[in-house]
């Protein structure tokens, strides 16, 4: 075991783009090679910080890949019909069962279809297509073995999302997939793992902090784009990272000043952009930094920003449950820190991130967003001094969590490596690599003067690859003309490198590749991590063949598993069970539940429980407390007392009540029935015939598609039934608001009133005109003859 694991992922740094940053880093050091010969060909290499770790080895990261309704398998796809957009909403696609054979596809998404006799549900790595090795002599010109094919590694390409899943939870996944298997369903994350064992815990990214890496940690969502959400809705990264995974340290990127637009019209202030955190999330953090509901000290980007956060980190106490929260990212750059560029000196901060090169000349972004009277020197001195680097954020995460009596876990992310592959540009990938490497050595330094080798673990690593290749001539080439020239040259053999597999074309691909990363790795538990090259591992109840010269991403995760509770392997769940938080936690404790995908029996007590019952019917129980439940497909009946409790039901005919509080409940598709009691309670009842209930309050309610019945108790409620044959009843006492939709069925309300009003969702728009016709004793709405509402006993005035 170890007391502390630091896992440092470095966003698509594979082997050849590590070879570039190495060689360039050599080069300055003073080695006069002009081949890659001159440097290095195969292995580990030299040159960097991370190069230098006692052990090295490779890893597949390849995710899952399932065929939709329409028979064609998407690495996009979760086994789910996608009919419901909240997390585990929809139903199981009809007939899955999982197929453990590997399903390469045809294309960069899958592209293989049921029609045409494709079978298996896992992407796999074939060795003899892509290669034992990633520095096989094939990407290069050489002698290829039989059967490779240079083609093979853009096929069904796994993303961050599901490959930083497999590493924080040991389930291989989908495309888009944060912290759920195939099923939607939630994880137990590394860090909620490190969490219950009374670590403090860490996320550190040089990207926006509900990014894909960042978030799989610490957020349970099926789709990576659900950055943050308005509270108290919690079906997004943003809001479960601060609401229920809560890491003791959470610092990155993201702020709104950092997406403005280039360049801005003569006089106008940055605009802000909320594409990462809400507005209302931002304003109300900015105006609570130091007490609010998430209970974290906030600080974001302004002027001496390093210094601010180190005088922060020094004040934070995590044995007394404090924690700290850091926005930051410079403008214009697509929410990232300021970046570098190979020799240090941020001429590209500020300019899009995904276009500066990779557009070949038809739209460089070369503008930067600047204020009246700034220049390009002013704009980037003032990002640098308003943004700490990546190597300061881990330098605070370290002191805040070093404090920690009982160790910590704390992921570390270069996420911008990823971006700048993606744009092609040589200059700020090895910039933003030579950053990440300055946050390893930092991290080396630390574990070396805190317990040592023997106390903490350390594993760097990527997510995933991109295709890369750098010519043989590309270390002369860096010599003679600098990186940054290379980087705008667009003929391949002046440039010494393009990217995909056609060597005449610079630009041949822009994205991710199948290829195996680099893993490079030391200390307390390490052996864990050696003891699995070579071996199989289990995914979905089948064991899958392992990778001959090294080891899967799933086994990184058991590798930091047995590091933090002394074992490499969960507990099997073999059946239903019967799980009680008195036995779990303790009386009156906060207890954290997992049960497999059975009909389980779950209590939980008076304490703030969360409970994740997966697919089944569930039976589960919650007495007073903040509770959190997820159940799966199934027809769960779930009780939750006095709180303010998050209940997300999945698919299914689920029977819910809730007690008094500020409820949050998405029921998911099936026939629902829904009775909470008085607070502001927030409802998605899903897809199908739903019944629901509430008491007095602020409520807001969406009844999804079907033929709903609303019961709304007195208070200024929202309430959109959604399409179908709808029927919604108002007790008074408050000013309500219905939104109405165009399409099949209409809503029929009952106790209307003078006080509430109308508004137009889905299919309509503020510009139609509708009609409100009166009769001896309703009255109805529609618009063009497509009858959207009747209100019932009521002939008032009506705003709409």
């Amino acid at each position: 075991m170890a007391k502390n694991v630091i896992v440092m992922i470095g966003d698509g740094l594979g082997w050849e783009m590590a070879r570039a940053a190495a060689i360039y880093q050599q080069i300055q050091n003073g080695n006069p090679g002009t081949k890659l010969s001159d440097f290095y060909t195969s292995g580990v290499g030299t040159g960097l910080t991370l190069q230098g770790l006692k052990e090295y080895t490779l890893a597949t990261t390849y995710g899952t890949t399932i065929a939709g309704a329409n028979g064609v398998f998407n690495t996009g796809n979760s086994a789910l019909t996608g009919s419901d957009g909240v997390t585990a909403g929809s139903p199981v696609l009809p007939g899955f069962q999982f197929n453990p054979n590997f399903n390469p596809g045809i294309n960069a998404s899958g592209g293989a279809t049921v029609a045409s006799g494709a079978v298996g549900n896992l992407v796999g790595y074939d060795v003899v297509r892509g290669g034992l090795y990633p520095w096989d002599p094939g990407y290069y010109g050489g002698i290829a073995s039989p059967g490779f094919d240079k083609e093979y590694i853009k096929l069904s390409y796994p993303d961050s999302a599901n490959t930083a899943t497999t590493l924080y939870t040991g389930v291989k996944s989908y495309n888009n997939a944060i912290g759920v298997d195939i099923f939607e369903q939630p994880l137990e994350t590394i860090l909620a793992t490190a969490a219950m064992t009374g670590r403090s815990t860490g996320i550190v990214t040089s990207v926006p902090i509900d990014h894909a890496t960042p978030g799989a940690a610490a957020a349970t969502v099926n789709r990576r784009g659900k950055y943050d959400s308005e509270f108290p809705d919690l079906d997004s990264i943003l809001q479960q990272e601060l609401s229920i995974y809560q890491p003791t340290v959470l610092l990155g990127g993201g702020h709104p000043l950092s997406n403005t637009a280039a360049p801005l019209p003569s006089g106008v202030e940055n605009a802000r952009d909320y594409g990462f955190v809400t507005k209302d999330t931002y304003d109300y953090l900015v105006a609570n930094p130091n007490d609010n509901r998430y209970g974290y000290t906030f600080l974001e980007r302004g002027n001496n920003a390093a210094q601010t956060l180190a005088s922060a980190a020094a004040s934070i106490d995590p044995n007394s449950g404090e924690r700290l929260l850091g926005l930051y990212g410079a403008r214009g750059q697509n929410g990232n820190l300021p970046v570098s560029s190979a020799n240090g000196d941020y001429s590209t901060t500020g300019l899009d991130m995904f276009r500066i090169n990779s557009t070949q000349g038809l739209n460089p972004d070369r503008e930067r967003p600047l204020l009246p009277g700034e220049t390009d020197a002013s704009f980037i001195a003032r990002e640098r001094n308003e943004n700490p680097t990546l190597q300061n954020l881990t330098s605070a995460a370290l002191d805040v969590l070093g404090k920690d009596k009982d160790g910590f876990w704390l992921m570390v992310e270069g996420g911008d490596i990823d971006w700048a592959a993606h744009d092609n540009s040589i200059d700020n990938l090895i910039g933003t690599i030579l950053d990440f490497d300055k946050s390893v050595k930092s991290t080396v330094d630390w574990i070396l003067a805190n317990g040592g080798w023997e106390n903490n673990q350390l594993i760097i690593t990527a997510d995933h690859d991109h295709y890369l290749t750098l010519n043989p001539d590309f270390p002369s080439l860096v010599r003679t003309l600098g990186v940054e020239a290379l980087t705008d040259i667009d003929d391949p053999a002046g440039a010494g490198n393009f990217w995909g597999s056609n060597i005449d074309a610079k630009y041949g691909w822009g994205n991710h590749s199948n290829r195996t990363v680099p893993v490079y790795y030391q200390g307390a538990g390490s052996e864990v991590l050696t003891s699995f090259i070579g071996q199989d591992f289990n995914s979905y109840g089948y064991q899958i063949p392992g990778y001959a010269v090294g080891v899967d991403q799933s086994q990184i995760y058991q590798t930091q598993l047995a590091a933090i509770t002394g074992s490499a392997e969960r507990p099997e769940i073999t059946g239903p069970q019967v799980v009680n938080a008195y036995f779990v936690a303790g009386p009156g404790k906060d207890a954290t539940i997992y049960t497999g995908a059975f009909d389980d029996t779950v209590y939980g007590g008076v304490g703030e429980n969360y409970i994740y019952a997966n697919n089944g019917d569930n039976l589960v129980y919650a007495e007073d407390g903040d509770d959190l439940v997820y159940t799966g497909t199934g027809n769960d009946r779930i009780f939750v007392n006095g709180g303010d409790n998050t209940v997300f039901a999945g698919a299914g005919i689920d029977y819910i009540r809730a007690g008094n509080g500020g409820n949050v409940i998405y029921a998911g598709a099936g026939n629902d029935d829904i009775a909470l009691g008085n607070g502001i309670n927030y409802v998605d009842a899903g897809t199908g015939n739903d019944t629901v209930f509430t008491g007095s309050g602020n409520d807001e309610i969406f009844g999804g598609a079907g033929n709903d019945t609303i019961h709304a108790g007195a208070g200024d409620n929202i309430i959109n039934a959604g399409v179908g044959e709808d029927t919604v009843y108002v007790w008074g006492g408050g000013k309500n608001t219905f939104a109405l939709n165009a399409g099949a069925g209409s809503t029929t309300i009952f106790g209307f009133d003078s006080d509430d009003k109308i508004t137009r969702s889905s299919g309509l728009v503020a510009a139609d005109m509708l009609t409100i016709t009166k009769t001896e004793f309703d009255t109805t709405i529609s618009k063009n003859g497509d009858l959207l509402a009747t209100l019932k006993w009521y002939t008032g005035d009506v705003v709409a």
